[in-house]
């Protein structure tokens, strides 16, 4: 089965003076990312929101993320860190089959 299907797990967040609605949208764009590059053999994933269609709307198009994938026995765990000026949001997750 292919990862896009997997299911998202956020273990934990780490927010500094991100808003409510930006860590939402982050977390979906995190969510969107990981199943994305899971699927390929990149250990390390470097983006720009504004690249993303969506971005602009959801207001999260200064936003850059490093997405980086470790093994921690035979499970993958994916972090991911949003910065932008002075605000930055910190993702620890990973994916399990539904």
């Amino acid at each position: 089965m292919s990862k896009l299907f997997y299911k998202a797990i956020i273990h934990d967040i780490e927010n500094k003076n991100c808003l409510d609605a930006e860590v939402q949208n982050l977390l979906d764009t995190f969510e969107y990312a990981m199943k994305h590059t899971a699927r390929t053999l990149a250990r390390k994933a470097w983006f720009e929101l504004a690249d993303f269609g969506t971005a602009g709307q959801r207001g999260i198009a200064g936003f850059s993320l490093t997405l980086e994938k470790q093994m921690v026995g035979k499970h993958e765990q994916w972090t991911g860190v949003f910065t932008h000026k002075n605000k930055e949001l910190k993702v620890l997750g990973g994916l399990e089959r539904d």
